[in-house]
């Protein structure tokens, strides 16, 4: 059978979430959606365009910043590998501080 971890020993009890689940179709939306994103500052950086703008948006649009905490950790990072600010996660999409 496929094995899901969905505690670890040293999580806290597991709390059932108020709402309704994720759906898959949800995940990918999200996963299409954040992909996009990364076209259009790619695209906006090579067309001389303002790709700081581009990625402040994606970020404002993707991630819960302002709204709640936001735990975002770039996978490469090792320096500073989280990112709780969106100063600091727009560092990861544009370089800088």
């Amino acid at each position: 059978g496929k094995l899901d971890i969905y505690l670890h020993h040293s999580s806290p009890p597991y709390v059932e979430p108020e709402g309704s689940p994720i759906s898959e179709a949800e995940v990918l939306a999200a996963q299409a959606m954040w992909g996009d994103a990364i076209l259009n500052i790619s695209n906006t950086f090579f067309a001389d365009g303002d790709y700081v703008q581009a990625a402040t948006d994606a970020a404002a649009k993707l991630y819960g910043y302002g709204e709640t905490e936001v735990l975002f950790k770039p996978t490469k990072s090792t320096d500073n590998p989280f990112r709780p600010t969106a100063t600091e996660a727009l560092s990861y999409f544009v370089g800088g501080d």
